[in-house]
């Protein structure tokens, strides 16, 4: 599955090139990849997960070069750094980072913003309510995995649920990774969000929990989902979805 792929491409793609100064301004090494959709692969990367919001954005400098590294397209030569302090709600992978750390990252345009798609004001991410970033510390700073290729955060539509453990904020985040409605408009638009976080779900939960919510998944009625869940159980588990009649279905 998607796992198997991440290894090999981020391997393959990053480039760790050190542009660290612009004038008196340091800046940390930016960090590209090919653009790889599976947020598994940020999930792998990051030794901090965790639940929050990015609070009081602000510009922290300008970055010039003649060629950024590789995975950036080479008419860019300005870089936009920007600050935000994060308001963690939850860890679910590592440890509490100091509230005096920032989270620090790059862009292309001045706006110090986190949208997953900055140029459409009806995206999907306008709407979420809960967010789990990705998360790695470097030096003074917190700072996504990379800064281009992957994504920053999952969003949800649904509110988070206040927990009291690391153990149980990874059931909670399995459990909406695996929640239609948590991530999605319809069944058939979540059956093909699955495959994009099915690897993080079942790395959350125990493997009897995952391949209970697979079933569960199976029974809500979208062919499409039912599906691709049933899919998913054979392939991760080696396990049949059973039908209502009781047969099992084979693939």
């Amino acid at each position: 599955m998607c796992r198997r792929l991440y290894l090999a491409l981020v391997c393959a793609a990053v480039s760790l090139v050190a542009i660290t100064s612009c004038g008196h301004q340091k800046f940390p090494e930016w960090r590209g990849v090919t653009p790889y959709r599976f947020p598994y692969g940020a999930w792998e990367a990051s030794r901090l997960v965790a639940v929050g919001e990015m609070r009081n954005m602000r510009g922290y400098g300008e970055q010039v070069a003649d060629r950024f590294p590789a995975a950036m397209s080479p008419l860019v030569h300005r870089l936009y750094w920007c600050t935000a302090e994060f308001d963690v709600a939850a860890i679910v992978k590592g440890e509490r980072p100091s509230p005096a750390k920032k989270y620090l990252w790059a862009s292309v345009s001045p706006d110090c913003n986190l949208w997953l798609w900055p140029d459409n004001p009806h995206a999907v991410d306008r709407r979420f309510q809960t967010r789990v970033w990705f998360v790695r510390e470097d030096g003074e700073f917190l700072r996504p995995p990379v800064d281009s290729g992957m994504v920053p955060y999952i969003g949800f539509f649904t509110k988070w649920e206040n927990v009291r453990s690391t153990t149980e904020a990874r059931r909670e985040l399995g459990t909406l990774l695996l929640t239609p409605s948590a991530n999605s408009d319809n069944l058939d638009d979540y059956a093909d969000y699955l495959g994009n976080v099915i690897d993080i779900a079942c790395d959350l939960l125990l493997k009897t929990d995952c391949a209970l919510q697979l079933r569960r998944l199976a029974d809500m009625g979208s062919p499409k989902l039912r599906e691709n869940a049933c899919g998913f159980l054979k392939g991760e588990f080696a396990e049949d979805c059973q039908l209502p009649n009781g047969a099992s279905r084979s693939r």
